[in-house]
């Protein structure tokens, strides 16, 4: 966590600059005391004036650099938080399918937004201000053994207590910090789902259960953040005490001083501010000290996901130009279950293929297999002649997309959802429109591919979404294209238009999960294939398969009787 203190060094170098400038400035506006007091007893007011003048400029001085420490402290937070909230993103955004996926979307949230400002108030506050106490301490010190070395040597003595504070209660804050940063995410994930479910729960009538379930992680929430404080707190309030316990031996002290003529009033009041850069940073320290403990599960979190496989992101050579997809006797695993058992299968470059089958008899498992969506526990799962897991990520969805029901659409222009914010030149661009479908639809609009898309697509039809995914692909380069149910929400005449025009694209590979029985769909395949708990018992050509009478053939008996 410590590098994003170095991503700016001007500021960083600015920052460490003025935290020692601004403990000398404080140390000489203490000193200044005594000479002041000193001369305003002696009648003297022509020196008493010039004393006055020397202890104001100290003062505009002493504000001056404490303001611009202030800022500088600030400059450097913003760099921190930048490049932490870059670095995490990216991690976060490059995670595998199957990493992503053990948290909710939530979990992702409460740490760009939680977690990351925990670090800014306990990580970065905290390490700032062990810096600038121990310059503070460092200075104050060396001014206090010139003035009294006995008064110096009490309060470093009792100061130093405080420091091993924090342990004593290190294993409590770590539980109250562990708690607090779960029971947020717990809270976060409640409110997302609720909100996603909106409609789910309107129409289902469920919302006494939801509101039971949401105010009891709130109440978690609040009380896990409260014990926190409060353990937080108790260590502040020994460490106030140490330095009360200062306070009062350096009067007392100063007092005998005084009684045994060793030093004059002016003296008091200038080791009473004096004292102040001792006690107060050892007040301090325990509480970024604690601090820093509480907050070590947070950084510890941020740490890991902010790591980056920059081999994985990197660019790399291109792939051989041969783009047949195989599974060779794979077997894919949930928990005790198999879900794919020994399955063997190719799909040929620039062939059209259909999958079909009752739920859950491992369609979409085969087919996340070629997008390391799914993970096989046995067999080999092959991209030309180059195992998928050896492929880095970036450069095989360059070359296999992978399509839903529902497409996601940003809140932006048509042309930069196609393009998805890279350059491409016009004609590129209108082919791919005009190969998907969307030619007539976009002409009709007043302002053509440059209108602008509300809310993932609240404004379109889901034929129009779907054909803005496969100009999408398209324009991407796609060689595969992999299709799970896509036209599954959709009308019987939207459905068979967004099949025909996939099955028309040439040159590409396409492999179609469906449920439905397209008569005209199934025979442009080259080759259907239908599966049966978690195997591929059928495969041929659309009429070979209805005239082996099998389960394909039943799937289209049972569909007939159904209309």
């Amino acid at each position: 966590m410590n590098k994003y203190f170095f991503y700016n060094k001007k500021k960083l170098i600015i920052y460490m600059l003025l935290s020692p400038a601004m403990a000398i400035t404080s140390v000489l506006f203490s000193l200044s005391l005594e000479p002041l007091i000193t001369v305003s007893t002696q009648g003297n007011f022509t020196l008493m004036m010039k004393m006055i003048a020397a202890f104001m400029f100290i003062v505009i001085a002493d504000m001056s650099v404490a303001y611009f420490h202030k800022i500088s402290r600030e400059n450097l937070r913003k760099e921190f938080l930048i490049a932490l909230k870059n670095d995490l993103f990216t991690g976060i955004m490059n995670k595998s399918f199957q990493e992503f996926r053990k948290e909710p979307p939530s979990y992702y949230v409460s740490m760009m937004q939680r977690d990351v400002k925990k670090i800014s108030t306990d990580y970065f506050d905290s390490v700032c201000g062990i810096y600038r106490v121990t310059t503070s301490f460092i200075v104050t010190v060396i001014a206090l053994i010139r003035v009294n070395p006995v008064i110096c040597f009490i309060n470093v003595l009792i100061a130093m207590f405080s420091v091993f504070i924090p342990k004593i209660f290190q294993e409590r804050l770590k539980k109250n910090s562990t708690q607090a940063s779960t029971a947020s995410a717990e809270y976060q994930s409640v409110i997302s789902d609720a909100l996603i479910g909106f409609n789910t729960i309107k129409l289902y009538s469920v919302f006494s259960k939801i509101k039971k379930q949401t105010e009891e992680r709130n109440e978690a929430s609040e009380e896990a953040e409260c014990n926190l404080v409060k353990t937080n707190y108790r260590i502040a309030y020994i460490s106030i005490m140490c330095s009360q316990v200062g306070y009062v031996m350096t009067i007392i002290t100063s007092a005998v001083f005084v009684y045994l003529g060793k030093i004059n009033i002016g003296t008091i009041l200038a080791l009473s501010q004096l004292i102040g850069g001792i006690l107060a940073p050892f007040q301090e320290v325990p509480m970024f000290i604690t601090s820093l403990k509480s907050v070590s599960v947070v950084v510890d979190k941020l740490k890991k996901c902010s790591e980056v496989d920059f081999d994985n992101v990197a660019e790399t050579q291109p792939l051989d130009e041969d783009y047949t997809l195989k599974a060779e006797n794979v077997q894919v695993c949930f928990g005790d279950k198999k879900v794919l058992k020994d399955v063997e299968v190719e799909f040929k470059q620039g062939k059209k293929y259909i999958i079909m089958g009752d739920s859950g008899c491992g369609k979409s498992t085969l087919v996340k297999l070629f997008l390391k969506m799914s993970e096989n526990t046995k067999g080999r799962v092959l991209l030309g002649n180059k195992n998928i897991s050896d492929i880095p990520d970036k450069q095989l969805y360059s070359v296999v997309n992978y399509m839903q029901q529902e497409v996601f659409l940003f809140d932006d222009t048509i042309r930069n959802n196609i393009t998805l914010f890279k350059n491409y030149s016009d004609e590129e661009l209108q082919k791919a429109i005009d190969n998907a479908g969307l030619t007539e639809y976009i002409g009709n609009l007043e302002d053509g591919v440059n209108t602008r898309i509300n809310g993932n697509g609240y404004n379109l039809s889901g034929g129009e979404k779907q054909r803005i995914g496969i100009a999408r692909a398209l324009l991407a380069g796609a060689k595969v294209f992999i299709l799970d149910e896509i036209t599954s929400n959709l009308d019987v005449s939207k459905e068979r238009y967004i099949e025909e025009l996939i099955m028309n694209i040439e040159g590409v590979t396409v492999i179609m999960i469906t449920h439905r029985i397209n008569d005209a769909t199934l025979n442009k395949a080259d080759e259907v294939l239908v599966m049966k708990s978690g195997r591929i018992q059928e495969r041929g050509t659309f009429s070979d398969l209805m005239r082996a009478k099998g389960l394909l053939y039943g799937f289209k008996m049972i569909a007939e009787l159904n209309v």
